[in-house]
């Protein structure tokens, strides 16, 4: 079934790659009109054209910074006229494989005031200023769809990089606030948890194929998931089809939380 979202502009960010890149395609392939929205100017730019479609447009953006996403913001009203789907997928993990030092994320007695606040800044900070500046389009619209992206460990389990799991946590918070809040305007808003998904962002936590085979067997399905998959599951939350969805937690997690 083609065309799920005619005539919907969606706005997503961390669009780059990954999850992002992903769901750029497949909303654009059911007919939205599509804003890319990432950090890397450079990119964001090159994902965009991949795509290849003029109704998919690329953006620079720091979604940690007010003023980055106000113009952003102001810039896709002008080129497409309004806006009905908010996908907030930028996100950061500061942990590679390796030897921990002081500029990853870890335990709260050892990382760094600095480092906190560039995870919260984006993981956090950015689905709030996305969600402030996009709002007063969807209420005057008269609705709209957030889909907010947390994690495994947040939504449902600890972690030893705290300043990830407080940000993970905390979006799926703000979610619920914002469904009470704004779901009478007829905006709805709700969360996607997925678990660990073939992307740069876990490439570098994983680090080799030992761990990433070691993470695959905690899924009963043997695996790590696909961006793809995520993509189809932002779809129906960003669809009509989740109409009478608000607040909800969506995990996608292959299973991991039961095994």
């Amino acid at each position: 079934m083609a065309g799920r979202l005619d005539g919907k502009v969606a706005v997503i960010t961390g669009a780059a790659s990954g999850q992002g890149a992903a769901a750029s395609e497949v909303f654009a392939a059911e007919g939205a009109s599509v804003a890319m929205l990432d950090i890397d100017g450079d990119r964001v730019f090159r994902a965009a054209a991949a795509i290849g479609s003029p109704n998919v447009k690329p953006f620079a953006c720091d979604v940690s910074s007010s003023t980055s996403v106000r113009e952003a913001i102001a810039g896709i009203v002008a080129a497409f006229g309004r806006i009905d789907v908010l996908y907030n997928n930028a996100g950061v993990a500061l942990r590679s494989a390796g030897e921990w030092d002081d500029t990853q994320d870890g335990l709260t007695g050892d990382i760094t005031e600095e480092v906190f606040d560039r995870v919260l800044g984006i993981n956090l900070k950015g689905v709030f200023l996305m969600s402030k500046y996009v709002l007063p389009h969807m209420v005057k619209q008269g609705g709209g769809s957030i889909i907010n992206v947390s994690a495994l460990a947040g939504a449902h389990v600890g972690t030893t990089n705290h300043a990830y799991c407080a940000s993970k946590a905390g979006i799926v918070g703000l979610s619920r606030a914002l469904a009470l809040g704004y779901g009478p305007a007829g905006v709805r808003t709700n969360v996607l948890c997925p678990g660990l998904i073939e992307t740069p962002l876990v490439s570098h936590i994983l680090g080799d194929s030992e761990w990433t085979e070691k993470y695959s067997k905690g899924s009963p399905l043997g695996r790590l998931g696909r961006p793809e998959e995520m993509a189809q599951v932002a779809l129906f939350l960003a669809s009509d089809e989740s109409s009478f969805m608000t607040g909800s937690v969506v995990t996608a997690d292959g299973g991991v939380m039961i095994s």
